[in-house]
């Protein structure tokens, strides 16, 4: 497919919205990548489902970059919320990147030569959600606790913090593409989320089953997975709708 638009996400959740809309010529299986070639909103897309973490994310946009001509790259899904303001459901349009730290080193800016966070910005915001534009943070685990959140905020700026998105802006930036990264909040800076590292499968996706047996055998965790669920499903159609009216905006 020439000059397609690759959209990544993490997981099968992030990424339904658009997969549910698109015209789907053809489904493949990229390393442990789900891979979707089709049509969406008049545009030739490429969607894939990277799984969890950096390294799934890295090799997967690195197969397709071997495979297809891109005229950019999207990344979307979920974060954690880092900024007292942010509320769940909201977006998060990233305007610069960090490389999560390890241990005491201070974390590495990606610099992007072609962001396309200031058209971006200029997206008619909705009522439904708020739009912010500011630094994303990708860590290499799971930021969980409200206290972690909140000290990764004040410390390096960030306005929220994920997984994936970092390595994704690094590679885009090698290639010269365009590059987008729109994050629907998923717990705010003050809630605890949970830890989903048991349930996650090696292909970095979650397993139902595995996640099924916790909330069978931990009760108490019913209604926090409710919210979850209800949560990032209108985290998803954030996204999809404010990337429909991106693409509309674009050439």
């Amino acid at each position: 497919m020439e000059n397609s638009i690759c959209i990544l996400g993490a997981v099968k959740e992030e990424i339904a919205g658009i997969k549910g809309r698109m015209k789907i010529n053809h489904r493949l299986k990229i390393g442990t990548a789900n891979v979707f070639l089709g049509f969406w909103e008049g545009k030739s897309i490429v969607l894939v489902r990277t799984g969890i973490g950096r390294i799934q994310a890295g090799g997967a946009l690195a197969q397709v970059l071997d495979k297809y001509s891109l005229s950019m790259v999207v990344s979307i899904g979920y974060a954690g919320g880092c900024h007292a303001d942010i509320k769940a459901g909201d977006l998060l349009v990233a305007n610069r990147f960090l490389n999560g730290p390890k241990h005491d080193e201070l974390p590495e800016e990606i610099k992007v030569a072609t962001s396309l966070a200031g058209q971006a910005e200029k997206v008619r915001p909705s009522k439904k959600y708020a739009t912010y534009a500011g630094r994303l943070l990708t860590m290499d685990r799971l930021v969980r606790l409200p206290e972690e959140k909140n000290v990764l905020g004040k410390a390096y700026g960030a306005i929220a913090v994920d997984m994936e998105t970092s390595v994704l802006a690094q590679m885009a930036a090698v290639k010269n593409l365009p590059f987008l990264s729109v994050r629907a909040i998923s717990d705010t800076v003050h809630q605890e989320l949970v830890d989903i590292s048991p349930f996650t499968e090696s292909d970095g996706e979650i397993s139902p089953l595995k996640a099924g047996w916790y909330v069978l055998t931990h009760p108490g965790s019913i209604g926090t997975f409710i919210r979850l669920q209800e949560i990032t499903r209108r985290g998803t159609k954030n996204i999809t709708d404010f990337l429909i009216a991106f693409l509309k905006i674009t050439n």
